[in-house]
């Protein structure tokens, strides 16, 4: 109980934007503040039982200016401002107690002055030492007027003595703030070389994979065209000998990926108008295409939104899908996650969303600790909460966790801008609607455009689908799909995402822009040769309905072609 009021005092004012120094900082202010307090409430008690008037005044006068200086000047707010009045405060504070008697031994006043210089280093670095100084030569001044009539008064030999040693613990003090300012800057250059080096690792594993990926699959494919009933035994022979190396070097390559951290293809924000209720449902979809036990979710909303929102939709769906998918694994089997959308504060054309997923667990503590390590950047972990970390902490937000017996809580918000032309249309049950309006065809009849800039992966996949389609169309990067969508209606998109010019998840989220405000729909499947963590709900956030990885087998894109036009 203890533990925790005290956790709460020092953390007050702090929140999950702020990064880990000022976060220390704060910290610190709030332990000055309460040392305080404690020491000025003490001495309260004691002027009155004492009896000593002149005392209590003195004592309910810091105490004032000290809670008046801690609620009017937060140091969450303004830690600068604050910690030099709080400095400025203990100063008049130190000149009292050499001033009056107010019950306490001179030596542990001159003892804890001795420390103040450590002290106001500690809360406001180098700038911080001028108030200890300006108080020492204050108190060298009143101490040497022979008509001062100080409560302390030293003679010749101890002042000199005494401020010897004031001084000396200036120039450490002085010293220990160099010394912690270079070892961070030393931790935060080794942190920035270990995170390059950590990209650089990514960015070479994940084109290799891209490379021998594209090759894989290209011989897979031809394997699948060769085999026919016409070939000899020995052939036949030799054939199921190269699909069988081909599906070894396969698994190595599988193996080379799993030491790569997880890399994010890079996120472009795409700022539009957008339903947050389709948002959300796109999400929940997203987490139940391919999934074998499909997460139970629950929605609860308190929102109100009655408008279209204006930002990043892409940014929400990824989120969400991140956030279920990394509390998943902590959850009771059969336990459905809670997701709640508060509205925290709104304005004629702002809002400001809380988005808050509850679960029961067994493992609260481990969760909310790892969600703390994350704030830190202490994790390099592949996970779907790191990714969702990764991507909401240049949101001017951050992740917060709480944990209550078994119920755990991890929460975010995001600001909005209100779309006051396009307002919410109450649905009763737009997944039935949906399929309601969508119309069947059959492989066939289906007009396709394949986006793929490699000339040989062109003719490979071509080769693959020409016997069940009869109308594929070819762009080679993603504005010449732009333009060709614009240009003609098509029944599927198969989008590949590394491309030059405009990447697929680039080209995918401009059509689901286009298409937002015409309320249509086209199938897309996103075929990538990176397949690295985090890829395929990348690939899903940005719009895509779903995923395909290289190397694949041409019944498996047959089927999820069928799927999508079923």
């Amino acid at each position: 109980m203890l533990s925790q009021l005290f956790h709460r005092i020092i953390s007050h004012g702090i929140s999950d934007a702020m990064d880990q120094p000022r976060i220390n900082r704060i910290r610190r202010i709030n332990l000055f503040y309460a040392i305080l307090v404690l020491l000025l409430s003490v001495s309260v008690i004691w002027a009155l039982v004492a009896q000593k008037n002149q005392v209590l005044i003195l004592d309910l006068g810091f105490l004032a200016a000290g809670v008046a200086v801690f609620l009017l000047v937060p140091p969450g707010r303004n830690p600068d401002l604050n910690s030099m009045l709080g400095l400025a405060l203990a100063g008049l504070l130190f000149l009292a107690l050499f001033w009056f008697d107010f019950g306490i031994a001179a030596f542990l006043i001159l003892a804890l002055l001795l420390l103040f210089p450590l002290a106001a280093v500690s809360l406001n670095g180098k700038y911080g030492i001028w108030v200890p100084a300006g108080l020492g030569v204050v108190i060298l001044v009143l101490n040497s007027l022979p008509q001062a009539r100080t409560f302390i008064h030293l003679d010749l030999f101890n002042a000199l003595l005494f401020f010897f040693i004031y001084v000396i613990i200036h120039f450490v003090a002085l010293f220990i703030e160099q010394s912690n300012r270079e070892l961070f800057t030393g931790l935060q250059d080794s942190r920035s070389s270990f995170e390059n080096q950590v990209v650089q690792k990514d960015e070479f594993i994940s084109k290799l994979s891209h490379k021998l990926r594209t090759s894989l699959s290209n011989i897979t494919l031809i394997n699948a065209l060769v085999h026919d009933s016409r070939l000899t035994l020995e052939q036949i022979e030799l054939l199921e000998t190269l699909k069988a190396s081909t599906n070894n070097l396969i698994e190595d390559v599988n193996n080379i990926v799993e030491i790569a951290s997880p890399g994010f293809i890079e996120t472009k924000k795409s700022i539009i108008s957008f339903d947050l209720t389709r948002v959300l449902e796109e999400a929940i979809g997203i987490l139940q295409t391919g999934a074998s036990v499909p997460e139970e979710v629950a929605i609860e909303r308190s929102d109100h939104i009655t408008h279209y929102l204006i930002g990043d939709p892409s940014l929400l769906r990824s989120l969400v899908v991140n956030m279920i998918k990394g509390l998943s694994i902590y959850k009771h089997t059969g336990s459905p996650i809670v997701m709640r959308v508060d509205n925290l504060r709104e304005s004629p054309s702002q809002v400001r969303l809380e988005f808050r997923f509850a679960i029961e667990s067994d493992l609260g503590e481990d969760l909310v600790s790892y969600v703390e390590v994350l704030r830190r950047g202490g994790s390099h972990q592949a996970s779907n909460l790191a990714n969702a970390h990764n991507l909401i902490r240049e949101s001017e937000s951050g992740l917060s966790a709480s944990s209550s017996g078994r119920k755990v809580a991890i929460s975010f918000f995001l600001d909005f801008t209100k779309d006051p032309t396009r307002s919410v249309l109450i649905r009763e049950d737009p997944r039935l609607i949906m399929k309601e309006e969508k119309r069947s065809v059959a492989l066939k009849d289906a007009r396709i455009l394949l986006v793929e800039d490699n000339e040989i992966n062109q003719k490979i996949v071509l080769l693959s689908l020409r016997k069940r389609v009869h109308q594929i169309d070819v762009a080679a990067n993603g504005k010449e799909a732009l333009d060709m969508f614009g240009l003609k209606q098509y029944d599927l998109i198969l989008m590949d995402i590394m491309m030059p010019v405009m990447d697929g998840i680039t080209a995918t989220k401009k059509i689901r822009e286009i298409e937002s405000t015409i309320d249509s729909h086209i199938p897309i499947i996103a075929i990538t040769a990176y397949a690295l963590a985090g890829d395929r709900d990348n690939c899903l956030a940005a719009g895509a309905d779903d995923y395909i990885s290289k190397p694949f087998q041409a019944e498996l894109l047959v089927r999820k072609m069928k799927n999508l036009l079923a």
